[in-house]
């Protein structure tokens, strides 16, 4: 197990209060549940049908990728096994629960892997990796849950290679999942305020046997400490040193159904993401 309390010490990650706070919000949940690589496969990629075919283009293009909030790696070794000899992949998490989880699955998956990813425990908001390390950046969900996030995009900005790219997806705000999940949010928030407790309905969530059907979802939504959703003017504001960027709102969000069959990001007028894509200069 990582010892993130030294690296706290030694100013590793530079916690603040609300990092410090995301990270066990994260340790205590890793992000979608499941007990195995094989149940996370089969509760991602079917509730979210438009990510995986996204994956294996990532495996077709990009040879030295950076993961940036890998979670249990359920991404990661998905992408590995489409990489070709040669490439690295390099995920990194603050939460060191989920990364013994990810280091787990990648050994129980080795044998299927050409490729090993190697695990790494990062602020997004201070990488360790020297300028122009990477030919991809890519981070699914994550970036909308940090404090400061134009300083960990300048951030992906300065690992990539003239010319890479960078893959981020965030929260869009006029979708039906984010509109519903801030509104419950308030709701929590006045509850607590009536009741005199503290995150009172996380705390009911975490007696109902969800976790099948809906993984972290509950928890995410009335537990993780920074929540925020974007338009799509403000997401082409934060890639304003970027290149063409190509913004797509992708993913009804809420459970596996046909709601949920966009194969690639564009097709959901719905959709609770953006998928963001966008060049650094050369």
């Amino acid at each position: 197990m990582v010892d993130i309390e030294a690296d706290i010490r030694n100013g590793a990650l530079d916690p603040t209060p609300s990092l410090e706070a995301t990270r066990r919000f994260w340790n205590a949940y890793p992000c979608d549940g499941q007990d195995s690589y094989e149940a996370r496969c089969r509760f991602r990629y079917n509730k979210e049908r438009w990510l995986l075919p996204l994956l294996r283009e990532i495996a077709s293009q990009a040879r030295e990728i950076l993961e940036v909030g890998c979670g249990q790696g359920t991404d990661a070794i998905t992408v590995c096994r489409h990489l070709p000899t040669g490439s690295s992949y390099t995920a990194v998490d603050l939460s060191e629960a989920s990364l013994d989880k990810a280091r787990e699955a990648a050994r129980d998956e080795s044998s299927h892997l050409a490729i090993v990813p190697e695990f790494r425990l990062e602020n997004a908001e201070r990488l360790s990796f020297a300028d122009t390390s990477f030919d991809f950046v890519y981070s699914m969900g994550v970036l909308h849950h940090t404090e400061n996030i134009e300083l960990a995009l300048g951030e992906f900005g300065r690992v990539l290679r003239p010319g890479g790219t960078a893959l981020v997806c965030l929260y869009r705000t006029y979708s039906p999942k984010i509109l519903l999940a801030l509104a419950l949010r308030r709701l929590q928030k006045g509850l607590d305020w009536l009741l005199g407790t503290e995150r009172i309905i996380l705390r009911l969530s975490n007696r109902l046997l969800v976790e099948r059907l809906m993984g972290t979802a509950l928890q995410e939504c009335f537990g993780v400490p920074i929540l925020r959703s974007y338009t799509e003017r403000q997401v082409r504001g934060l890639f304003k040193d970027f290149v063409e960027v190509r913004v797509s709102p992708v993913g009804f969000g809420f459970l596996p159904s046909v709601l949920s069959r966009a194969s690639h990001p564009g097709h959901d007028g719905f959709g609770y993401l953006y998928v963001v894509e966008a060049n650094k200069p050369q």
